[in-house]
Formats: C-alpha cells, sequence, structure tokens
C-alpha cells in the first residue's frame, strides 16, 4: 500500500525592518501566524542598518521559494534590487509610513488577507525604473517614483525618529521648513531628448503620489516607461491661470507645468539638485533614469484597469483635481 505524503510547503523569507513606521513586534508575530496558518513555511530576518535586507537576500535567496518585503517603500526596493535576475517572486508586507506601492499595486493593508494572497501566489511581472546620480558607482533601482529638486530635499532632510514617529506627517512637517530653507532651483529635464526647464521634476511608474494621493492618470508598472511631472514657474498667478485654463477645457499659452511621457530622462544640472527614489535619498543630478535591465515577479492582485486612453491623457496638461475623470 502506498502511503500519501502530505504537499510540501512554500519555504517563504521574510525579511523585516523593523524601525519601519507601522511595525510592531506583536504585528509581527500576528502576520507571521497567518503565514503559517495559509500554508508557508517562514523564516524570519531583521534588518540592522541600511543595506542589511540586500545581504540577506543574497545569503538566503537560493533556499527560498519566496521573498516577503516588510517595511515601506524604501526597503521594498532594496530587496527588489538585490533580487534582481532572478526568477523568485516578491511579496509585499506594507509597514512602512507611506506605502504608495502596496497602495498602487491593490496589496491588502489588513495581514490576514495579505497572507491569503501570498499564499495564493498570484503575480504580476513588474518593469522596474533605474536611476544614476552623482558619484554612484552603481544604479539604483526604484518601483515607485523618484523626485527632484524641492521632493528631493524634503526627504534629504526628514528625520528618521519624526517619521517613525508621526509618520507620514513628518513629512509634511519638513515640507513647510522648505519654504524658508529651500531656493527652488531651475534645472533642465531632458525627456527622450526633449529638454525642459524645471524647478520640480517627479518621474513615477504609478499614478499615486505621497500615498492616496493620484498625480498622474495611469501607471506604467508593467512597460518601459515612466510618467513625468515638471513645475515650470512657482509664481501662484500662473499655476492658478493654468489651472483654470484646463478646467475650462482650454489651452495654456505659457504653461507652469506640464505632464508627458517618456523612457529615458536625465538631468544634467550645473548645480547639485537633490534626488529621492521611494523615499530614499539618492544624492544629487547629475541624473540619469531609464528602465531596470530585467523585471520583476510582485505577489498582487491581478490589474483591474487597463491603461486605455493613455495617449490622449498625456496630450493634455492635467491637474486630477477632486474626483474628475478625464
Amino acid at each position: 500500500m502506498r502511503s500519501c505524503q502530505p504537499p510540501a510547503r512554500h519555504k517563504a523569507l521574510l525579511i523585516i525592518n523593523p524601525t519601519a513606521g507601522r511595525h510592531s513586534p506583536r504585528r509581527q508575530a500576528t502576520f507571521v501566524k497567518h503565514l503559517q496558518g495559509a500554508g508557508l513555511d517562514v523564516r524570519v530576518m531583521e534588518t540592522r542598518y541600511r543595506g542589511h535586507a540586500a545581504e540577506i537576500v543574497k545569503t538566503h535567496l537560493p533556499a527560498a521559494d519566496l521573498i516577503i518585503a516588510g517595511g515601506g517603500d524604501g526597503t521594498i526596493a532594496e530587496i527588489a534590487q538585490a533580487m534582481t535576475g532572478g526568477s523568485c517572486p516578491l511579496a509585499l508586507w506594507p509597514v512602512g509610513s507611506a506605502n504608495v506601492l502596496a497602495l498602487e499595486l491593490g496589496v491588502p493593508f489588513h495581514d490576514a488577507s495579505n497572507a491569503a494572497l501570498i499564499a495564493g501566489g498570484q503575480t504580476r511581472t513588474l518593469w522596474p525604473g533605474w536611476l544614476t546620480t552623482e558619484g554612484q558607482a552603481s544604479p539604483t533601482l526604484f518601483l515607485q517614483m523618484v523626485g527632484v529638486g524641492p521632493d528631493g530635499w524634503v526627504v534629504q532632510q526628514l528625520s528618521t525618529a519624526l517619521k517613525k514617529r508621526i509618520g507620514r506627517a513628518a513629512y509634511l512637517l519638513t515640507a513647510l521648513r522648505l519654504l524658508s530653507a529651500y531656493r527652488f532651483p531651475a534645472f533642465e529635464t531632458t525627456v527622450d531628448s526633449r529638454c525642459y526647464r524645471s524647478r520640480l521634476t517627479i518621474i513615477s511608474k504609478g499614478r499615486l503620489y505621497g500615498g492616496p494621493f493620484r498625480l498622474f492618470h495611469y501607471n506604467h508598472h508593467e512597460e518601459a516607461a515612466f510618467s513625468v511631472f515638471m513645475l515650470h514657474r512657482l509664481h501662484p498667478l500662473c499655476l492658478l491661470k493654468q489651472a483654470w485654463a484646463f478646467l475650462c477645457r482650454k489651452g495654456c499659452t505659457t504653461p507652469a507645468f506640464s505632464f508627458i511621457r517618456g523612457q529615458t530622462i536625465t538631468c544634467p544640472g550645473s548645480q547639485p539638485v537633490p534626488v529621492q527614489s521611494d523615499g530614499d535619498f539618492r544624492g544629487t543630478t547629475p541624473l540619469h533614469i531609464t528602465s531596470a535591465p530585467a523585471p520583476l515577479t510582485v505577489i498582487c492582485p491581478a490589474r483591474n484597469q487597463p491603461p486605455s486612453g493613455e495617449r490622449n491623457f498625456f496630450r493634455q496638461y492635467s491637474l486630477n483635481i477632486g474626483k474628475r475623470r478625464y
């Protein structure tokens, strides 16, 4: 009589940033129980310093069937970069302050639901971005967005302790300091050989910015492209004039801002301008952005909004005010 062997349990490596804003030992223990109850063998490793997550991946990846990144967008990006070129899928446990990527991909914030999603194994193939800045020895991977100018300054000046204590509100308080401390210098942004003068540039794979706030209409996570927002002029009257022209569906001859789509973005920079990606400071311009050399397999729900009509959207300037649809 042949004996029936129980099905093999998948081996999951859970890498956790214990300083993440929404992490706690109790929540971690509960999440691990949910994963085990869903049929996973879980090994837990906690990071101790910047770059440690990548070291953990390189050491333990061969023995894992999947890796779960527990932290914010910066921790997830660090782990994803260490996994570049491999076939192991990445899952997310969003316990950071903003968790923009998890919001973008529809990953549940309810831990039991997320554990069930991870055990189910439904995946999407994403194309991350690849950036280099002044003095970088090698490119840095990003999964959601890059900010150049005031955006980079805020992340550079952000207090880690304040971020841990009050979450996303720390970004707002730091941004208020920006009004008196930052000079808003103009710099050049080149998108697929088209040159612009900008005071703030945001390059994004997704639609969301700063949490649940939609800045762009569609995402480009599954293709080698980016959405680009550029703020050209700071004068309040110019900004109001363009907003009014947009609402009235009229053109604006002297745009204060613009939205375009591109595949290669550079900021040469005659003077250093701060840069951030996925919530971590990345140095200063010169900046070069293109798609990563390999895709990434991520466990998340199926995409529920196809990018139809995207080309028409990027022909016009937009603010995405309120719930208005374009």
